[in-house]
């Protein structure tokens, strides 16, 4: 130890960096971050224990000389309280200055900028509010020359305004020092990605615990040790929050961490009233506890745990404890209207009195109705079954739930036995309009009653309704909407649908809203409005990932519109995908016999041009399952006219023959839809069978008819069909004519998958036409879309969006995907912030978006986040 060591108390250690580990991640962009960083003058990195704050700042110190500049290290940890002058001498070198413990701080300082280069760099690990009144000084007579790069667990309390002010002070965070994705695989490569996925949203990128729970598992794949870490169980886990995080934090900080850990998600009032802290700390403070305590990005002033945090935190809250938060929580939530809420702590403090009076109190089933399925299952998922028997009005909400659920016979079985017992029993009498409501959401489960008597009740009704009664005049156009889309009266149902909607976003009720805009999306779709309904259905969808995130079923039926919309566009494998993840979950609740349809439909069509005939008759097997399942016999209509259609196309005549014979006669069909769509399937079969004329009859007489309901799509159809039985009729004008209008009708809404689905035989009739008539005969734009249709001929598909994006626009395409900030793709890329928002706003004005969530789901729907690089790799940094 040498005379200055001897003299401060001092281990050289404190003037030069730690042994660096040797599972080491080189965070190279975080590296060159610090280097632009320190080009202003202060840098201060403050994260909590367990950041990575010292292994960063001795990769910088090594980085610094390397590059030849000048840098001190100081350990401030061993430092303490002693004089900073004589240290900071020892941490550049200069023995006999640091040999004179009367030195100045000036002394130092005019040493360090004397030294011969750019600037030099003091390096300050460790910092805490103890070296407030050490570092302040040091502030004030900082020279230009020198930078200063503090790295401190809590802030050290030092006036910096004029550094912020002058903007030379640049601040690194927990979000900068957390690890990303691609940084968590190169310590856990062989994991697979779902273990990965796991530990990435149990750790949240907080290095020390994800290094904890690498090494935790090392060697091991057993299912409950990996609960166990990513619950936060691990005895590893729970020793490093308890002796490095939770240690550092006083009394009332660490208060309201086990208040946040008990609730959940809160806002930051509850949670600082709850730890008692609502006049004792300002309630913006809680800020510093980032992030360990965590703001919600999709709920403005709302706060949760870290998870690994609260699973260790609620380990050491007593059971009474526990449920006196509960029940406070529940009666604050209950006060300021959030009845979801109010009933969950309720149930959790198991005040089941409670939870029931406020489901009651707030309307029971009207809950559903404005606030969503899903809201109302977990609210009586808390109730004991006793306690759901002991209310008519909870009775109802559970008889909707099962509805809801797919369970219409049970359904309705509760809802004639609570109707019964409102006859017997006055106690029990429930709202009229609710159960009016319930009844005719049960009948359009069970597709009856939509005849013309009841839109005759339901336009009564309508009109008896005063105007102010928003929210009934909602439902009873929510109705109609349906009934006219059921009887095929399209210009109809989409203005009920408009004015369902219009009265919805009145009431604010944004459930209910997303339906709506799904029903506008099918309406659209049938009319041939392909923009629309993708612009609907991408509507609805953003709504109900922002109001309905945990809605899954919500979610998949707001994407069917929109995967028929690609389907018909040609986006053949971007829409099969989208059916293939939607349709099972829509299947496993709702009973919407249109969304069925034009889902199963439209997946049979996907699955026919991608796999063939077999794979397609699989999806027809299953829609025909759920037909008998839930006695849909219209829905099983649609499935017997598809299954005549792909026979058809695929030359299995006697196939097709046979199950037309299982179609009804002319007055047997529910719906003209229906009768339109089977006609089409019809007459393709007997033109197929040389009997072109029979098919031209069949065609004739609907086309017109179709043009006249606004039915656009099943009106293609037909023209595409009656061309090709013209010319096969020795007409050919009159099939020049046919093919014209048709394409004319596509070629505004990019209407290719009809054209081409007709295979081989219509693309002959196109080529025969073109050479008999020539292109000249055709417009320009018309013998454009007709070529496109014939270079998709012979299976080939377009590959979606090909070209559509740079690769370096994929890149941050597949990163935002991956629920990547700007900050990250920026480092995961080697690229600036500000390249990243350039990228972004290149690729939302190709996609026509302007929200990263609808620009995510709109390329997923395209297929162009199959064509993005692996998030964080195959790029070279630097490359723009």
């Amino acid at each position: 130890m040498n005379s200055t060591d001897k003299r401060w108390g001092l281990a050289s250690e404190a003037f030069r960096p730690p042994r660096r580990m040797p599972d080491i991640i080189e965070r190279r962009s975080l590296i060159e971050r610090l280097r632009s960083a320190v080009e202003g003058q202060i840098v201060r990195v403050l994260a909590p224990a367990g950041y990575g704050k010292t292994e960063l700042l001795a990769a910088f110190y090594q980085t610094l000389r390397m590059d030849g500049v000048p840098v001190g290290w100081l350990d401030m940890a061993r430092l303490g309280r002693k004089p900073l002058a004589p240290a900071l001498a020892a941490a550049f070198g200069f023995a006999d200055l640091a040999a004179d413990a009367e030195i100045s701080l000036d002394t130092v300082i005019e040493a360090i900028a004397a030294i011969p280069a750019q600037r030099s760099v003091v390096l300050l690990d460790g910092v805490a509010p103890v070296h407030g009144p050490l570092l302040g000084p040091l502030l004030e007579i900082l020279p230009d020359r020198i930078s200063l790069v503090m790295a401190s667990r809590h802030d050290p309390g030092i006036p910096i305004s004029r550094f912020r002010i002058r903007g030379l002070l640049s601040d690194f965070g927990p979000a900068d020092l957390a690890f990303t994705t691609a940084e968590t695989r190169r310590l856990a490569p062989h994991w697979s990605p779902g273990d990965l996925d796991r530990l990435c949203k149990a750790t949240l990128g907080w290095p020390a615990l994800v290094r904890l729970a690498v090494l935790s598992l090392s060697g091991r794949r057993d299912e409950r040790e990996m609960e166990r870490v990513c619950s936060g169980a691990h005895p590893d886990i729970r020793s490093f929050v308890r002796e490095e995080v939770l240690a550092g934090t006083g009394p009332r900080d660490a208060t309201i961490l086990s208040v946040a850990a008990c609730l959940g998600e809160a806002p930051r009032l509850l949670i600082c009233e709850l730890a008692g802290a609502a006049d004792g700390r300002s309630p913006e403070k809680l800020d510093d506890l980032v992030p360990a305590l965590l703001p919600l990005d999709e709920r403005a002033d709302w706060f949760a745990c870290h998870p690994m945090m609260r699973a260790v935190l609620r380990i050491d809250l007593a059971a009474e404890e526990t449920r006196q938060l509960h029940s406070q929580a529940a009666a604050w939530f209950a006060g300021q209207g959030l009845i979801e809420k109010a009933v969950l702590h309720a149930g959790h403090a198991g005040d089941f009195g409670f939870a029931a009076h406020t489901i009651q109190a707030a309307g029971g089933v009207d809950l559903f109705l404005r606030a969503g399925y899903k809201v109302l299952r977990r609210l009586l998922d808390g109730l004991p079954t006793e306690v759901i028997e002991a209310s008519p009005g909870l009775r109802l909400c559970a008889a909707l739930v099962l509805a809801k659920e797919g369970r219409i016979l049970a359904a309705r079985e509760a809802m004639d036995e609570l109707k019964a017992l409102a006859r017997d029993d006055r106690q029990a009498e429930l709202p009229e309009h609710v159960v009016v409501h319930i009844d005719s959401l049960l009948d359009i489960y069970e597709d009856r009653r939509f005849e013309p008597e009841q839109i005759e009740w339901l336009e009564n009704r309508l009109r008896s309704q005063r105007l102010r009664d928003t929210w009934e005049l909602g439902w009873l156009h929510n109705h109609l909407c349906i009934a006219h889309t059921r009887q095929g009266a399209l210009r109809r149902a989409r203005l009920h649908a408009l004015k369902a909607l219009e009265c919805y976003r009145s009431e604010g009720t944004p459930y209910a809203q997303a339906f709506m805009l799904v029903h506008l999306a099918l309406v659209n779709l049938m009319g041939g409005r392909l923009a629309a309904a993708a612009h609907f259905s991408r509507q609805a969808e953003d709504l109900a990932r922002r109001t309905q995130g945990n809605d899954e079923t919500l979610l998949a039926i707001a994407r069917i519109p929109l995967a028929e919309a690609l389907y018909r566009q040609g986006h053949v494998r971007a829409a099969d995908n989208i059916l293939e993840e939607c349709l099972p979950l829509v299947a496993a609740g709702e009973g919407w016999v249109d969304l069925y349809a034009r889902g199963f439909v439209s997946w049979a069509r996907c699955r026919f041009r991608l796999k063939g005939l077999d794979e397609a008759m699989r999806i027809t097997d299953r829609a025909a399952r759920i037909a008998e399942d839930r006695r849909l016999p219209r829905l099983d209509l649609v499935v017997t006219t598809l299954r005549v259609e792909l026979l058809t196309l695929a030359g299995a005549l006697g196939a097709a023959e046979q199950a037309a014979r299982a179609l009804p006669g002319e007055g047997g069909w529910p719906t003209r839809r229906e009768m339109r769509d089977a006609q089409v399937a019809l007459a393709r079969l007997r033109l197929r069978q040389g009997e072109s004329d029979e098919a031209r009859r069949l065609l004739l007489d609907l086309v017109s008819h179709t043009q006249d309901d606004d039915d656009a799509l099943t009106g293609l159809s037909a023209r595409i069909v009656l061309a090709e039985a013209c010319h096969a009729g020795h007409d050919p004008a009159a099939g020049m004519e046919t093919l014209i209008e048709a394409a004319s009708l596509a070629l505004e809404h990019d209407l290719v998958e009809p054209f081409v689905a007709e295979g081989e035989s219509f693309r002959d009739l196109v080529r025969a036409l073109m050479r008999r008539s020539g292109l000249a005969t055709f417009p320009s734009d018309i013998a454009a879309f007709l070529n496109r249709v014939l270079a998709l001929g012979g299976g080939g598909l377009e590959r979606p969006g090909l070209g559509l994006l740079s690769e370096r626009e994929l890149g941050v395409l597949a990163l935002m995907a991956a629920g990547h900030r700007n900050k990250q793709i920026a480092r995961d890329l080697g690229i600036t912030e500000a390249t990243v928002k350039f990228h972004i706003k290149n690729l939302f004005a190709k996609l026509g978006v302007s929200r990263r969530a609808v620009a995510v789901s709109l390329a997923s729907a395209m297929g162009l986040l199959e064509q993005s690089p692996t998030p964080g790799g195959g790029h070279k940094r630097g490359e723009r």
